[in-house]
């Protein structure tokens, strides 16, 4: 069987998930192609869907649901009735309503959602002060992912004929919708603290083509707040502030203690 897989990871989490999910698939005598989307030229390009029996998806999810960038990107697929899978990566605070949002999403745009999956990373905001699931994903984590793929492979081949199919959410979009806009003020960008060498990595690698290298800021309205450009920055002046102020808001608002928050497990939803 052929099958692309198609992810955006901007820190790295989900690109680890998408490794492992190949690998099991080669191992399961399957060819797979893969598609990192994460950079915003990778998403101008048209991915010929028809040579594929089934695909699976991997993002982030950022404010409840897979990122908005990704989520206009996806209404510009046709699935003709293809089967997929979609995988996420979390920091451990909230999937919100990620699951529901997509399946809705590709549903809408003709594809056949046959599993889904979520798996605990690294928080990107630990690079401002957080400190939720530092060491994931770790090897249980893998183990999932492996046996993610081969069920969905079963729902591929139709050893398994299931689809998913969740019950009805008490979270509106309308509700996440406060609740991005919300956040995305409260969280500030990332800033250049020193002089650089001026490599152009930051702006080169943002996934919306927001960050300015001269400026050494992005534009605020347009940055998505994933670091990337903090992570990728070889000089290692970029930052951004610290948000242990946000972080207890969000403690506070959830009720959850900082022993719920990583003690968080991945898992398959068939």
């Amino acid at each position: 069987m052929k099958i692309g897989l198609i992810y955006f990871s901007p820190t790295g989490n989900t690109a680890k998930i998408a490794e492992i999910v190949k690998n099991k698939l080669v191992e399961l005598h399957n060819e797979v192609e893969e598609f990192n989307i994460t950079n915003y030229s990778e998403r101008q390009k048209k991915i010929d869907l028809g040579q594929f029996e089934a695909i699976i998806f991997g993002f982030p999810i950022y404010y409840w649901r897979a990122p908005r960038v990704i989520r206009d990107w996806l209404l510009t697929l046709k699935g003709e009735g293809k089967k997929s899978s979609v995988f996420f990566t979390y920091g451990g605070v909230n999937v919100g309503l990620a699951h529901h949002n997509i399946k809705n999403i590709l549903t809408n745009q003709n594809f056949i959602l046959i599993s889904t999956a979520e798996f605990v990373g690294k928080h990107t905001y630990n690079l401002a002060g957080w400190k939720l699931n530092e060491s994931r994903p770790n090897q249980e984590d893998f183990e999932i992912a492996k046996d993610y793929t081969v069920k969905t492979y079963k729902r591929f081949t139709d050893e398994d004929t299931g689809i998913v199919d969740f019950e009805p959410s008490h979270i509106t979009e309308e509700a996440v919708d406060r609740i991005e806009i919300m956040l995305k003020k409260e969280i500030p960008i990332p800033f250049r603290e020193e002089e650089c060498s001026m490599c152009q990595t930051c702006e080169e690698s943002c996934p919306v083509n927001a960050m300015d290298a001269d400026n050494g800021k992005p534009n605020r309205s347009t940055c998505i707040r994933c670091l990337r450009c903090v992570v990728n920055c070889p000089d290692g002046v970029l930052k951004i502030e610290n948000m242990l102020v946000q972080y207890q808001l969000i403690k506070k608002a959830t009720k959850f203690t900082d022993e719920i928050l990583n003690s968080r497990k991945s898992k398959i939803l068939l």
